[in-house]
């Protein structure tokens, strides 16, 4: 509690951070809308644009996990540093998006072509707030538009969240979950992933992503050499070193 209290967070705003952080990690947050084709008649509302910024990267999630809590403080544990993680506009590691229904996307291809919607989506409305347009367009119903829009600012789309996405495609095995009333917060970990490469690196000040650091840990998948099959805490470590190599402010 102390360090969130000398970032300037109350305890009342570190609860909110929490509560949104375990209710975004539930099945039903993403909707088809998202991957429509951009068009002035469809732009997101700001709520929408401002979950996808300050997150590391996206998690794309195409099976039934069933331990999204457990997975959430796991990201959490590996995430947070008192003293120098901010949270103060929901920062996190990731923003989960749930692709578990049969219309949402399924390969690789698709998988990217989605996230590339997303992003287009995201830094349209941003440079609609911050550039053309001289006053912010009338946004969809939503009793926060003012406070949003005054803050918008202060959301932004991480060069790492372009650049990179992680899958879960995979249940974990059985034998890695932990047997009932024993809990080992390391086990998500163990959880099959795939780790992409976007192409999008022109953000980065380490310029293209490079895998080198994770051969030994990881296999490339189907002869693509930007998709590594790795388990999911070694992806997330690869992550958080990139992150920490460009200076990014989660």
């Amino acid at each position: 509690m102390e360090e969130f209290e000398a970032e300037g967070l109350s305890r009342d705003e570190m609860t909110k951070h929490w509560e949104w952080n375990n209710k975004s990690w539930q099945p039903g947050k993403f909707v088809l809308h998202h991957l429509t084709p951009i068009s002035p008649h469809q732009w997101w509302p700001l709520q929408e644009v401002h979950d996808f910024c300050l997150k590391l990267c996206a998690i794309y999630v195409t099976v039934k996990i069933n331990f999204p809590k457990e997975l959430a403080e796991y990201l959490w544990a590996k995430w947070y540093r008192p003293g120098k993680t901010s949270c103060r506009f929901l920062n996190f590691f990731a923003r989960y998006v749930s692709f578990v229904k049969p219309e949402y996307p399924k390969t690789i291809p698709d998988i990217l072509d989605a996230h590339r919607r997303i992003c287009s989506q995201v830094l349209l409305r941003q440079v609609i707030l911050t550039g053309y347009d001289d006053k912010p367009r009338p946004l969809t119903v939503d009793s926060r538009a003012d406070n949003l829009q005054e803050n918008h600012e202060n959301y932004k789309l991480e060069p790492t969240f372009l650049a990179l996405f992680i899958v879960l495609d995979t249940e974990p095995p059985m034998n890695s979950q932990p047997a009932r009333g024993a809990y080992d917060p390391d086990f998500p970990a163990l959880t099959p992933a795939l780790l992409v490469r976007t192409g999008d690196y022109h953000d980065l000040k380490t310029g293209p992503v490079d895998f080198a650091p994770i051969l030994e840990v990881s296999e490339e998948v189907d002869g693509n050499p930007d998709v590594r099959r790795i388990a999911l805490g070694d992806a997330v470590n690869f992550i958080l070193n990139l992150e920490r190599q460009n200076g990014v402010e989660s």
